[in-house]
């Protein structure tokens, strides 16, 4: 099982760096595209998606989240958001109980 990342650009190259598989998504097009990547990659078990990705496809999000158990999708804050949030590490340290 392997870790898929949808993000916008300002956070998609720290995924990358970490070897995670991740598409870059500047529009609602980008972003159907690579969630349909996301859930034909057979492997994949947990797709990450930014909260500025997320915007682009909170309806196809919200349906997969509450009718499939595989994939697991996370939603993570994008980097340089204006509020103080909690670090990816913690996010998925209390979601499945792995510490990064």
């Amino acid at each position: 099982m392997t870790f898929f990342c949808i993000a916008d650009k300002e956070s998609g190259l720290g995924f990358r760096l970490a070897g995670v598989e991740t598409r870059e998504v500047a529009s609602r097009s980008n972003a159907l595209e690579a969630l349909k990547v996301a859930l034909a990659t057979e492997e994949a078990g947990v797709i990450l998606v930014t909260e500025k990705a997320a915007l682009f496809l909170r309806q196809e999000l919200d349906n997969l989240m509450y009718k499939n158990q595989m994939p697991l999708i996370l939603e993570l804050p994008s980097r340089g958001g204006s509020a103080k949030r909690r670090s990816v590490g913690d996010y998925l340290k209390d979601i499945i109980g792995v510490s990064v």
